[in-house]
């Protein structure tokens, strides 16, 4: 159609527009289209830009205006102009794009009726086909409002099936979908007269094409921009600029990414039809997939959609299988899982026909489903999983599938759906027993190792919470882990492979100390060092004291992570000589996980000191755990013992005449204690047995070192009472000053740090806020709660005796016996204070911690402070000790009185033994103590026998020159007298009274306490042999 045709042409400036415009349409006229243009307006366009300019005002017109053909006569002249070839068949796609937004605004105004003939309509709607084509390709924001504009009056008016129903029946049964193609390649022209078709004809056949095919072409589009999915990787500019800079200035800088993340624009506009038209399309959406997924070849013909990704799930290939993220390849398996996120309604059928190929016997397609319905159920966004549960069942069973790269898919998706899904608690259930049997039954190594990984990293980033908190949270509550699942975990420590037990240990511990550990101390460590005893008593009642009523209920926590520290300790039993990997990890476990690290304290001291009360009295009943508890630490103190004695004698020997036979006598002395040093620490390199000449050469390179430092710096943790920043500072220092020497001595000296230092788990400010804590226990009431941290302190003075002997905790643990001793208690307290032995701890505590004392030249640093707690340790011989309180009294005082000095000789030391154990030996032999109570006599003075003999049993072990020194002349000493009573009265029956004169002093050491000599105890009468 012409502007002659019409009349209505305004390319002469007169007759244009409606109201007259004087400077013709080609100047923009706001008021031409609403009135009808002719072909003059735009053919008259001097320029490109002029032509989109007018095409947009056209657009922009008839969207924002209430327009009506019958209102507006003078638009019937618009379309014609709009469907001419050189506006739709332009050579520059701007104006195409306007073109075909414009005649989709008629579309809309004319609805329902198209305002022009079938041919021109096809051949509008044949090139609208090819502007949808670009649509992945849009990159500028203006022309994304455009797509979006044309799917949205596409969507709204449906274009297809006004097309539809206006479609004339053809008897011709030739390819119509082949020539609908052609017309959708823009060679309308060659289908038609390569067959002689009448435009009739040609209408006909291409009608049918629409009838046949339209779903699957515009269905095409649509799906494959979905299957892109929200996010697309674009070349990123910067990169090019970033290299051509770089070659030119040669400077090293990091490059910018290849590509960089982008929204994708198609995506967003073809979820907005799809959720606009879902009534429509979700029938013929879901054939297509079906038929895809099913194998139908009718349609795999037909579409442009792929059936698989190029993944091959029959061979074994390096690296895994993205679970969260689909492949780069658009096929029927990623725009199925980004259905379920537009319009979920779609997928009711297509469900099942992945699930059916759960049980395909081709390894490929059996593997795409269950990655697929994976995804799907695992997905946040997801109800698949409870709307088709027998899908998810038979899902389930692919986790024993014989195909280990299915199984492997399985423990990923496993995971991933307890931590997407954790609210549907019924089939978290079935999920963590699948996952439990993969980690104890899979015969892959690399497979149970991945399910270890994933299930430990998933526990230990769950978060603990009320629901509400939960919900708000991406990671899912420790909740969702079975007990049973851990327990399965905890079984593999056990395993014959190095990796897989090191590994699953390391999990557990990790999380041990997050879920257990800090949860439980959360309120201690936000009170601080200050916080009070009752909140701390609190923690303890609920978690470990027999007196809590919660105790006897079901504890769930405890249930499922306290039986994790006794597994690290069993793993001690791995020895060196096979495994040194092993115990370098339990070192460092127990150093610096279990209760934190000490270099970067995550607890507070009293935190760790009530931390570790909770971990030792989890042990209380498991005695092999204890053992290779004992084993692991005791193995440290050796090792400090060697090094300080090495230390020792490398010193002696560099201070030695350099070439002398007593420098070459003390290198070898030192090289000697060198090698005990090796044989307590890992193997040296790989493995070298430790007289081989390589591991001798790796000492030789340390011994002979020239770096001064490297020897100070191991002085300083050789002892147990050194500070956290001295372990942080060999850890940090050694690797370096070492390097020089070789990887394999600088790998040694790094092991033997480790295993030297003491972490987080023993040391000083523990055991010293052990102290305190279990003295304010005692004054709160709560003798268990005070022997539970007593326990702490005797176990570690047991290994570390210096650790209960510094200044402030010796001081702490005599003034805790002095109040144990003299502070008036109730009754009950006083059963109580027997019933957990606190004076027994403490008396054995003090025996083994005072031995360890600092001391000062000439005598011991505080003779006259322990005077003290020296009367109260004879109190507990003489009076109301039990045995094992009276020994340790006795041992105490050896320790307390043994000198600690270089100085003095032999005769000072039986001197000093015979002053201070001679009285007390005169005291336990007393006929008054020394004898065998009567039947009749109550049960604490039938006891205190026992006790005597205890005491003397000490002694005469302690201090020998006291226990044999002579009596008068003419009288056995008071050790053959103990002895001679113990031999015929004990132990041979004999009834005989000890000869009960005593000094010329008078003094008889028969304190009656305020007793009747019957409550005391009688002298057994005397019988003479005949």
């Amino acid at each position: 159609m012409t502007a002659a045709a019409t009349g209505n042409g305004c390319s002469n400036g007169s007759n244009g527009c409606s109201d007259g415009c004087s400077d013709g349409c080609r100047d923009g006229c706001s008021n031409c289209c609403s009135d009808g243009c002719s072909d003059g307006c735009l053919e008259g366009a001097e320029s490109k830009n002029k032509t989109i300019r007018l095409l947009g005002k056209i657009t922009s017109q008839l969207s924002s205006s209430e327009i009506s053909p019958s209102c507006h006569p003078m638009l019937a002249s618009l379309p014609p102009v709009l469907c001419l070839t050189p506006l739709l068949r332009s050579p520059d796609k701007q104006i195409r794009l306007h073109a075909v937004l414009a005649c989709m605004e008629l579309f809309y105004v004319y609805a329902p009726s198209p305002p022009w003939d079938d041919a021109e309509t096809l051949d509008i709607f044949d090139q609208t086909i090819r502007q949808l084509g670009n649509l992945a390709h849009c990159t500028v924001s203006k022309e994304f409002d455009s797509f979006f504009r044309i799917l949205e009056m596409l969507s709204e008016v449906k274009i297809g099936v006004v097309l539809d129903r206006e479609r004339v029946s053809d008897p011709d049964q030739g390819d119509a979908a082949g020539i609908y193609q052609d017309a959708l390649g823009g060679d309308a022209s060659r289908s038609s007269a390569g067959g002689g078709d009448s435009c009739r004809e040609r209408h006909c056949r291409l009608s049918r094409g629409v009838r046949d095919c339209h779903s699957i072409g515009v269905f095409d589009e649509l799906l494959l921009a979905v299957g892109q999915g929200p996010v697309v990787y674009v070349t990123n500019p910067e990169y090019a600029k970033a290299v051509a800079r770089k070659k030119r200035d040669g400077a090293e800088k990091e490059l910018p990414p290849k590509e960089i993340q982008q929204t994708s624009c198609a995506y967003l506009v073809a979820a907005k039809v799809i959720r606009k038209t879902e009534d429509n399309v979700s029938s013929p959406v879901a054939a297509l997939l079906n038929g895809l997924l099913g194998g139908d070849e009718s349609i795999v013909q037909k579409t442009s959609i792929a059936c698989a990704n190029s993944e091959e799930w029959g061979v074994k290939k390096k690296g895994t299988i993205a679970v969260t993220a689909p492949s780069n390849d658009v096929n029927v398996y990623s725009i199925t899982y980004e259905l379920h996120r537009i319009a979920p309604n779609i997928l009711t059928t297509v469900i099942g026909t992945v699930a059916s190929n759960l049980l395909s016997a081709d390894v490929g397609a059996r593997g795409r489903a269950t990655q697929l319905l994976g995804r799907l159920f695992g997905a946040r966004t997801s109800d698949v999983a409870r709307r088709f549960g027998p899908c998810f069942r038979e899902w389930l069973r692919r986790s024993i599938d014989s195909e280990p790269k299915i199984r492997e898919t399985m423990v990923k998706c496993l995971t991933n759906f307890l931590s997407n899904k954790h609210a549907e608690t019924s089939l978290c259930e079935d999920v963590n027993d699948a996952l439990t049997n993969i980690i104890l039954n899979e015969p892959v190594l690399d497979i149970r190792l991945l399910a270890i990984h994933q299930v430990c990293d998933l526990a230990h980033n769950a978060t603990y919470g009320d629901d509400e908190t939960v919900s708000r949270q991406s990671n899912p509550p420790i909740s969702v882990i079975a007990a049973e699942l851990l327990q399965a975990v905890g079984n593999r420590v056990g395993s014959k492979n190095k990796t897989e037990h090191r590994d699953a240990i390391t999990g557990l511990v990790q999380i041990y100390h997050r879920h257990f550990v800090k949860r439980k101390l959360n309120d201690i460590q936000e009170g601080g060092d200050n916080i009070n005893i009752g909140e701390i008593l609190e923690v303890l009642r609920t978690e470990c004291l027999s007196s809590s009523a919660d105790k006897r209920k079901k504890n769930t926590a405890e249930d499922k992570f306290g039986w994790i520290p006794q597994k690290v300790f069993e793993c001690v039993s791995f020895p060196d000589a096979t495994d040194p990997d092993m115990r370098n990890r339990v070192f460092q476990l127990v150093d610096d996980v279990l209760l934190g690290s000490a270099k970067s304290p995550s607890l507070s001291p009293t935190s760790r000191a009530v931390g570790l009360a909770i971990i030792l009295h989890s042990l209380k009943d498991k005695e092999n755990a204890k053992k290779w508890m004992t084993t692991l630490f005791t193995q440290r103190a050796n090792l400090q013992r060697a090094l300080a004695s090495y230390l020792d004698a490398r010193l002696r020997a560099k201070n030695c005449e350099s070439g002398s036979a007593e420098a070459f006598t003390a290198d070898a002395e030192a090289m000697e204690k060198l090698e005990v040093v090796a044989s307590l620490t890992a193997p040296i390199g790989s493995g070298s047995p430790l007289n081989s000449d390589a591991a001798f050469a790796v000492l030789k390179k340390l011994h002979t070192a020239k770096d001064k430092h490297i020897f100070r710096i191991l002085s300083t943790i050789a002892t147990p009472i050194h500070s956290p920043s001295a372990r942080a500072r060999a850890f940090d220092e050694l690797p370096k000053r070492t390097n020089s020497l070789g990887n394999e001595t600088s790998s040694w000296v790094k092991s033997l740090a480790r295993r030297c230092a003491m972490g987080s788990f023993f040391n000083t400010e523990s055991i010293e806020h052990c102290i305190i804590l279990s003295q304010e226990c005692f004054e709160a009431g709560d003798c268990e709660a005070s022997s539970m941290f007593l326990e702490c302190v005797k176990i570690a003075t047991s290994v570390f005796p210096a650790l209960g002997a510094t200044g402030e905790c010796f001081k702490n643990l005599a003034e805790f016996f002095d109040s144990c001793q003299t502070t008036s208690v109730s009754v009950s307290t006083k059963k109580d204070m027997d019933k957990f032995g606190l004076v027994t701890s403490i008396s054995d505590i003090l025996a083994k911690a005072a031995s360890s004392r600092p001391t000062v030249e000439g005598k011991s640093k505080s003779d006259e402070s322990t005077a003290t707690l020296r009367s109260q340790l004879l109190c507990l011989c003489t009076r109301d000790g039990t045995p094992d309180q009276a020994k340790n009294s006795v041992h105490a005082i050896l320790s307390l009185i043994n000198p600690h000095t270089k100085t003095m000789d032999v005769a000072s030391c039986i001197r000093k033994e015979k002053e201070e154990f001679l009285p007390l030996l005169k005291a336990l032999v007393n006929p008054s103590r020394l004898s065998i109570p009567d039947d009749d006599s109550n049960l604490k003075h039938q006891s205190r026998i026992v006790s005597v003999l205890s005491a003397i049993a000490a002694i005469s072990e302690c201090a020998p020159y006291a226990f044999n020194a002579p009596g008068e002349v003419g009288k056995s000493g008071w050790g053959k007298r103990a002895l001679d009573f113990a031999l015929n009265t004990v132990l041979l029956g004999k009834w005989q009274s000890i000869n009960s004169s005593l000094d010329a002093d008078g003094n008889t050491e028969s304190e009656n306490e305020g007793g009747s000599p019957e409550k005391s105890g009688r002298s057994s009468p005397v019988f003479t042999e005949a």
